[in-house]
């Protein structure tokens, strides 16, 4: 069986060399067939083999489909978005299917980014908002049965799915674990209180130290931006002022928790025997920082799994979901240190 006119190999070569049909080569190069098994890797290989490319974008054209996803990051980019990306990148490469993404500062361009989405048929949109900033409105005017799924924020619209993680157990996880390593006077570097997030932290936080009897000195709760300079600052105050000192200390990133470590080491109270740190949204920077810092780990593969689910289910109900995904915790030094007894020996690792 030969090759094509311009000698490039056609997709009965592919189907030939891996003892399979046409059809079945195009429903696994397309990924509308999800198996990884035995007959798809030997598609792929013979495909690589013959370094064959499909067409998927004839094969849309033919078939209606653009086989397209679109994804709006919104604001500043950020280690979550970026991880989203990268997920998400992947996974639709494995189907034979193409992301378009836009970035948008603000509300307006977010809605023109929708808007002009829609107009090019892509399969579904994906709103990723910014941690520091609620999203506001939907536009009114877009096709119906288009899906569109929002990662975390506030929720834009009634009609719109949504998929994040459980703020509130991750806020439960970091004061369950600091309860365990016998923590009882905590303070909390918040974020701003301008988004959903940050407003449930609080309230989570709030509740839970009260029920616990950890609650902190009014001082030690305080609210800004995410910054290295602004954890060394308020840490080094709280440790430096009055009589009594929080021994544990949680920050709303990794940025400020970098920044407590820090304040920590240069007034030489040892981390975490005297002063236990954690932080939210785990990051790169938290494995190698010294001591290494507990943070919660948000479920990136879980929230892109999802997202795809609910977009290729479309037509299946005419109800938008929520689903919010329970977080990890990764324990490590900046929390963690041996004690006296038999159970207590643990190395630091994951908690759900």
């Amino acid at each position: 069986m030969g090759q094509t006119a311009d000698n490039k190999p056609s997709i009965a070569n592919v189907a030939a060399l891996a003892g399979v049909s046409t059809a079945t080569v195009s429903r696994v190069l397309s990924g509308h067939r999800r198996k990884n098994d035995d007959i798809s890797r030997r598609v792929r290989a013979a495909a690589e083999k013959l370094n064959y490319s499909a067409n998927f974008a004839a094969s849309a054209l033919r078939s209606d489909r653009s086989r397209t996803m679109g994804l709006i990051l919104c604001g500043v980019p950020t280690g979550m978005a970026g991880s989203i990306l990268d997920m998400l990148s992947r996974r639709l490469t494995e189907q034979g299917r193409y992301l378009l993404v836009i970035s948008a500062r603000d509300d307006q361009q977010r809605e023109a980014a929708i808007r002009s989405m829609a107009a090019r048929q892509v399969e579904g949109i994906i709103v990723v908002p910014s941690p520091d900033d609620d999203p506001d409105g939907m536009p009114a005017d877009l096709p119906s049965g288009l899906p569109i799924v929002q990662v975390g924020g506030r929720p834009l619209s009634y009609h719109t799915s949504w998929v994040g993680m459980d703020q509130a157990a991750s806020m439960r996880l970091i004061i369950a674990h600091l309860a365990e390593q016998n923590a009882h006077a905590v303070a909390y570097l918040s974020r701003e209180l301008d988004t959903s997030a940050a407003t449930e932290l609080f309230t989570t936080f709030s509740t839970l130290t009260n029920t616990l009897g950890m609650t902190p000195q009014p001082d030690w709760v305080q609210f800004g931006p995410c910054s290295m300079r602004r954890g060394y600052d308020a840490v080094m105050t709280m440790l430096t002022e009055g009589n009594d000192h929080p021994d544990a200390i949680i920050c709303g990133d990794d940025s400020l928790a970098l920044g407590a470590l820090m304040a920590c080491s240069q007034l030489g109270f040892q981390v975490p025997d005297q002063v236990k740190v954690a932080a939210f949204v785990d990051s790169p920077a938290c494995l190698i920082s010294s001591p290494t810092l507990t943070a919660v780990k948000t479920p990136i593969e879980s929230i892109v799994q999802e997202v795809l689910r609910l977009v290729d289910a479309k037509g299946q109900s005419i109800l938008p979901s929520h689903v919010a995904l329970p977080p990890a915790l990764e324990c490590r030094e900046s929390t963690w240190s041996p004690r006296i007894g038999s159970s207590d020996m643990t190395l630091p690792g994951t908690f759900a």
